[in-house]
């Protein structure tokens, strides 16, 4: 019986001031799933992007990432890199851990983008940590997946259509149709990482490269997906490297375990489970609500002349809550809960009803300025990477929303490296641009840059979804600290009861565009 392999050797991946990787091997066989675990920092995404050729730029890999049939009955056939022509370099062999032989692999970090493009999306499928930075924003999800299957696939256009409304079924996505008629900006972190799955799958990849695929997963869908990954390591001899903090994720997933360790990696098996205790809030009973939600609704669409295209996200939101306090919403991915938060910051404009901070107003037309509501509200987003400028530092990011507000340069510089030294990131850390960050690193950076100003609202939307669990307690941490020394309102959005509960004063549950108080008739 034939299949892939994919080899990674001693890998190591330098940037200019330190060694982010430094000796990783891992070897991912047809039909098994190969968990690579690590705390944040450690040096999982890093490896995940070198085995398809998307590291950014200024790194330096070392080593070697190995592409292979391997021939079950000790025969072989060449590779010559992953592509269908039989293109790339001969470079040897080697033996699989199941006793078969791989032929013709070539290093994939010799190969040009040319050779790249073929692998990429074909041999080796890729679903990112950051769901919205693989999907284009300005093109519907249809264009998008159509054009990766007929990238690699001899299929017309209503072929390909028909193929990828059947992966986003698979994925658990409730209305295939209008998910693929939508742009990513009107569907939820979790309704993006399904697409990015199902787009990764969609060409029947020998190699899934995953990196935590499931984490803005509501539990009852990151059970469905997880299913669907091992139904197709079962039925179709798919090979995954399944990139995770979870251990839970682990114990159901894995076949082969490897840790990461300050860039280092080694067989394991789990890592322990950190729990954070919120201690009791201490805002005062009965102070004034410093946040005023009434009748609130979201609808997507247009009217058209066949009819209305509308879409109600979510429909007569009424909520308050006073200073100090923690509001949790908490529901399935795409219940409504990140267009609710958008609203609350002013990014998005509510098709009806009001949103009030303070005495002031957030939405309608005597709505504050920018610079205004920059000190009235603020936003950590479930994308920590995405949300920084990869071209600033991050001093400079947490600093910018000072100087915007017209304090001097060096003066919020001082009060940015304070408050980044608060959240525990060091100066040689906070003097990197976000591609040299971790995602806790980067969350640490969009925690630090919300709270810079002192606003009365911070929205939290997924803030620690990403991490594993030891940095989800110390960022939980950093939040309740800061929380208790500014007296700001958090609004946390989750899929996961447990932690919304543990955090929060209130827990509201979002489910079909209502919002229902929990415990409350």
């Amino acid at each position: 019986m034939a299949g892939r392999e994919l080899s990674i050797e001693r890998l190591a991946v330098r940037f200019a001031d330190h060694a982010a990787v430094r000796d990783v091997s891992v070897r991912v066989r047809s039909g098994a799933v190969h968990c690579l675990l690590g705390d944040s920092g450690s040096g999982k995404t890093l490896t995940s992007l070198a085995a398809v050729g998307l590291l950014p730029r200024g790194a330096r890999p070392s080593g070697s990432i190995r592409l292979a049939d391997i021939d079950a009955s000790g025969g072989g056939t060449e590779d010559g890199g992953g592509t269908e022509d039989g293109g790339g370099t001969e470079d040897g062999g080697g033996t699989a851990d199941g006793g078969g032989t791989a032929a013709g692999a070539t290093d994939l970090l010799t190969i040009d983008q040319a050779a790249w493009s073929e692998i990429r999306g074909n041999s080796i499928g890729y679903v990112g940590q950051n769901a919205l930075g693989c999907l284009h924003p300005a093109f519907r999800v249809e264009s998008q997946l159509i054009e990766a299957v007929r990238r690699h696939r001899p299929l017309s256009r209503d072929e390909a259509r028909e193929l990828i409304l059947d992966e986003l079924a698979a994925v658990d996505l409730d209305d295939p149709d209008r998910v693929a008629r939508s742009r990513p900006a009107e569907l939820s972190g979790g309704m993006c990482q399904r697409v990015a799955l199902a787009m990764a799958l969609c060409n029947r990849p020998s190699i899934l490269i995953a990196d935590e695929p499931t984490t803005a997963l509501d539990d009852d869908t990151q059970g469905h997906v997880l299913d669907l990954i091992r139904d197709r390591v079962t039925r179709d001899g798919l090979g995954v490297l399944l990139v995770t903090h979870d251990r839970r994720v682990v114990e159901r997933m894995a076949d082969e375990v490897t840790t990461i360790v300050d860039g280092v990696s080694s067989r394991s098996t789990t890592t322990p489970v950190l729990v954070n205790e919120r201690t009791e809030p201490d805002h005062e009973v009965g102070a004034p609500d410093v946040l005023r939600i009434t009748g609130v609704g979201k609808t997507y669409g247009r009217k058209r002349r066949r009819g209305p295209d509308l879409t109600p996200i979510i429909r007569d939101v009424t909520l308050s809550a006073p200073a100090g306090s923690t509001i949790g919403l908490v529901g399935r991915s795409g219940a409504g809960k990140t267009t609710l938060a958008k609203i609350v910051a002013g990014v998005l404009a509510p098709t009806e009803g009001s949103v009030h901070i303070g005495d002031r107003p957030i939405t309608g037309r005597d709505k504050v300025g920018r610079v205004e509501k920059a000190g009235l509200v603020q936003y950590v987003f479930q994308d920590p990477f995405g949300s920084l400028n990869p071209r600033r530092s991050a001093v400079a990011q947490v600093a910018e929303p000072l100087i915007a507000d017209g304090q001097p340069a060096d003066v919020a510089r001082e009060r940015a490296d304070k408050l980044l030294d608060q959240v525990g990131l060091t100066a040689a850390q906070t003097a990197r641009l976000p591609t040299a960050l971790s995602g806790g690193q980067c969350q640490r950076v969009g925690i630090a840059r919300a709270l810079i100003r002192k606003p009365l609202v911070v929205a939290l939307d997924e803030p620690v979804s990403a991490l594993d669990w030891s940095i989800r307690a110390e960022i939980l941490t950093i939040l309740d600290d800061l929380q208790t020394t500014t007296g700001a309102l958090y609004l946390l959005i989750s899929h996961e009861l447990p932690l919304i509960e543990r955090q929060s004063d209130h827990v509201y549950e979002v489910a079909d565009g209502a919002i229902r108080q929990r415990g409350v008739p």
